[in-house]
């Protein structure tokens, strides 16, 4: 009774916090959800489940959708697997190995804005990239003008700016697993790859469930690159669910629709949770 009265005295501001800053927000949204909110008059009217309809109607909500489901594919398989070969590569015993760390990581230390920046100017009709490609007869590529292109460009930087970070997680799992285990693998003739296969990836499966519900999570909520980058552009190709919900609630102030799509996406990705927990699951 006493260690479990000190808990909930640490787990009390934390507790508060959550609350008041997720929870009741998260709730009140879901009630606005409901409703007609007018921002100028301060009315509330309720509506019931319209807006709901009315996305599941709404083509611009489906194209949104599609974007998102195409980035996502895009970006949390390689956010999943990289990382892992990353963190073995600076897992190793070597001279100057805390500087390489420091390297592959500092991309997640820089602001979405400041990395939008540099990477509009790589990408740019006359930057590094089409200058690199020109040196081998290759026509100027549209990055981020072009439908075709477009997200594949967010994806890449996306996944630049994510590798380092995801690279810790799967180095702090690397360190834990018992050096005992990969010694009775040598002796027993395994070879770099097949110990990193029969050791390193079974004893990841945690970390990698982990990195792919939080991967997920960040794709799915992903705006601001492209608020930054392309605002929405070409044409709508680059605008995902947040990014409507963003213009809808903040442009048009049409925050009862904001809220039943934002809380449309809750319910996708929480069954993309589950459906990843279940896979997980399956496979032990």
């Amino acid at each position: 009774m006493y260690k479990a009265r000190h808990a909930w005295m640490f787990l009390l501001p934390t507790g508060i916090l959550l609350t008041t800053f997720t929870l009741l927000p998260a709730l009140a949204a879901l009630g606005l959800s409901f409703t007609d909110y007018n921002v100028f008059m301060g009315t509330v009217d309720w509506v019931g489940l319209e807006n709901f309809i009315r996305a599941f109607k709404d083509e611009e909500f489906w194209n949104a959708l599609k974007n998102t489901a195409y980035y996502w594919i895009l970006v949390t398989p390689a956010l999943v697997v990289l990382p892992v070969f990353l963190a073995i590569l600076v897992n190793q015993q070597l001279i100057g190995i805390k500087l390489f760390r420091l390297t592959y990581y500092f991309p997640a230390l820089v602001s979405v804005v400041i990395t939008a920046i540099l990477w509009n100017w790589l990408f740019a009709s006359d930057g590094i990239f089409n200058y690199l490609l020109s040196l081998i007869g290759i026509n100027p590529i549209d990055w981020l003008t072009s439908r075709k292109f477009v997200m594949i460009s967010l994806a890449i930087v996306t996944i630049w700016q994510g590798l380092g970070y995801y690279m810790l997680f799967y180095l702090a799992g690397l360190q834990s697993v018992p050096t005992d285990l990969y010694e009775a693998a040598e002796l027993d003739g395994a070879g770099f790859w097949k110990k990193h296969i029969h050791i390193t990836f079974p004893m990841l499966k945690p970390i990698i469930f982990f990195t792919a519900v939080i991967s997920t999570m960040s794709a799915f909520k992903e705006f601001t690159l492209m608020l930054t980058m392309t605002d929405g552009g070409p044409i709508g190709a680059s605008k995902t669910v947040v990014f409507i919900v963003f213009e809808k609630a903040f442009r048009q102030l049409e925050m009862g629709y904001a809220s039943a799509i934002s809380f449309i996406l809750f319910i996708i990705i929480l069954i993309l949770t589950l459906l990843n927990k279940r896979t997980l699951d399956n496979q032990s």
